[in-house]
């Protein structure tokens, strides 16, 4: 997998289209910050996360803890959903070169109880591997890291994705990982720009995962 080429490939994408990949994400967040103001709930779930399960694990674990409120969970859950589906109109537009707003709303309708199952799935089998040693985590956190877009992208139940991600990504996990942390420059660099930069960032970050998916899926089908 070569990433320099798929992270050039995802900058010439992303030209001239910010705007169409950026207002999703927009309104998604807008309508969270809504959400938890009416019900005063305190739900942390990011607008996007470059994991490509897009599932804040995180958010949810927070929002667990002792301070637990079924209102911010339920929220961290739809929203975490909101921003998964996301990652359909994404992979459209890096198929197509179109923007469909309508492949949103459609994979939720479609794949929501599909997207909860597996991002809870693979929360706890990482969890678990955390809890062994943190590199039987890391292991399973990489090999685990596509089954959400499989998920997004196709017909298979939870299980099946997870089985197909971890097949796809055998002999990958150190590319995968590398290709990931190559953006840690960006990530530290965003604050300097108090946080601007990610109106490019997220986008850039967001398609080059989709186009190291698309690669990757090629490659374990020949």
């Amino acid at each position: 997998m070569d990433r320099k080429e798929i992270k050039e490939s995802a900058k010439q994408k992303i030209k001239g289209n910010i705007w169409n990949l950026i207002w999703p994400l927009l309104i998604i967040g807008l309508l969270q910050g809504i959400v938890s103001k009416i019900f005063g709930a305190n739900s942390n779930t990011a607008l996007v996360n470059f994991d490509v399960s897009n599932f804040d694990v995180n958010a949810i674990a927070e929002s667990t803890s002792t301070s637990f409120s079924p209102v911010s969970f339920l929220i961290t859950l739809v929203f975490s959903i909101l921003n998964v589906s996301y990652l359909k109109y994404v992979l459209n537009f890096v198929r197509t070169g179109k923007f469909e707003f309508n492949d949103i709303i459609d994979c939720i309708k479609e794949k929501w109880l599909n997207i909860l199952l597996v991002s809870l799935i693979m929360s706890i089998v990482i969890g678990l591997g955390f809890a062994l040693l943190i590199v039987p985590g890391i292991i399973l956190t990489l090999g685990l890291s596509m089954a959400t877009l499989i998920v997004v992208d196709t017909d298979l139940g939870p299980i099946d994705a997870l089985k197909k991600s971890w097949a796809m990504m055998k002999g990958y996990k150190w590319n995968y990982l590398v290709f990931v942390l190559s953006f840690l420059g960006w990530i530290l660099l965003s604050p300097l720009t108090l946080f601007l930069l990610l109106i490019w960032l997220v986008p850039y970050m967001t398609v080059a995962e989709i186009i190291y998916y698309e690669r990757l899926k090629k490659v374990s089908k020949d």
